[in-house]
C-alpha cells in the first residue's frame, strides 16, 4: 500500500503562505477559480471565505487529478473562541452548520498533542463570543463536499478579551507559522 497522500483546504491567502512554503507547493495551473498548489503527496487548495466557497474549492480539488482512495482531507485554518488563547490549535470533533443544524462527528482515534472541540460553522463573522466551542466559517462547506470524511484543524484567532474585527493577515501568516511542527506532527499520525 502507498503512503498516503493529503488534500488541504484553506481559506485565506494568508492561511496558505506559511504552508505552501513549508511544504514546498508550487502553483500547479495558471488559471483557475481556485488556486492549487502541489508537492509530491500533498495538494493545497485556497477557496475564499465561506462555506459555499469551501465545498466548490473542495470538489474542485477532489475533480481536477485522479484521487487514490487513501487520499486524507484536511481543512486547515483560524477560527474565533470565547475562551481559547491566541494560538491554540485544536482538532475538530464535532462540527456543526449552524444553518441547516447538520453535525459531523469525527473519532477522535488519534493522540494528538492538543484538544479536541466543537466547531460551529457560521454564515457571518461573529464577535459576541457567547456560544460554547470554537467557530469558523469554512469547517461544514468542506465536510459536505465530501460526506464527512476529513478532517478540520483550526487555530484560535481571537476571543473575548482579543476579538477578531480587525484581524490582519501578516497576523493569521504568524499564526500558522507558529504550528507547523503541530501540523507536521499530525499528518504524520494520520499518514500512519
Amino acid at each position: 500500500m502507498s503512503n498516503p497522500l493529503f488534500n488541504i483546504v484553506v481559506a485565506l491567502p494568508a492561511e496558505a503562505k506559511p504552508l505552501i512554503t513549508h511544504f514546498g507547493l508550487k502553483r500547479k495551473q495558471p488559471d483557475g477559480i481556485f488556486p492549487i498548489y502541489q508537492n509530491g503527496g500533498i495538494s493545497l487548495v485556497r477557496s475564499g471565505v465561506g462555506r459555499e466557497a469551501a465545498a466548490n474549492a473542495t470538489r474542485f480539488l477532489l475533480h481536477s487529478h485522479n484521487q487514490q482512495e487513501d487520499i486524507i482531507w484536511i481543512n486547515l485554518g483560524i477560527a474565533g473562541h470565547a475562551t481559547r488563547q491566541i494560538g491554540e490549535m485544536i482538532l475538530a470533533a464535532c462540527i456543526t452548520d449552524e444553518d441547516s443544524q447538520q453535525e459531523w462527528n469525527i473519532p477522535p482515534h488519534l493522540n494528538f498533542p492538543y484538544e479536541l472541540e466543537t466547531l460551529t460553522t457560521l454564515s457571518q463573522p461573529e464577535f459576541d463570543y457567547t456560544r460554547p466551542g470554537a467557530f469558523d466559517m469554512e469547517a461544514a462547506g468542506f465536510l459536505s463536499a465530501l460526506n464527512g470524511s476529513g478532517y478540520c484543524i483550526k487555530i484560535i484567532s481571537d476571543n473575548s478579551c482579543q476579538p477578531g474585527h480587525s484581524i490582519k493577515a501578516k497576523w493569521v501568516s504568524q499564526l500558522i507559522s507558529e504550528q507547523l511542527n503541530k501540523i507536521d506532527q499530525l499528518m504524520h499520525q494520520l499518514s500512519h
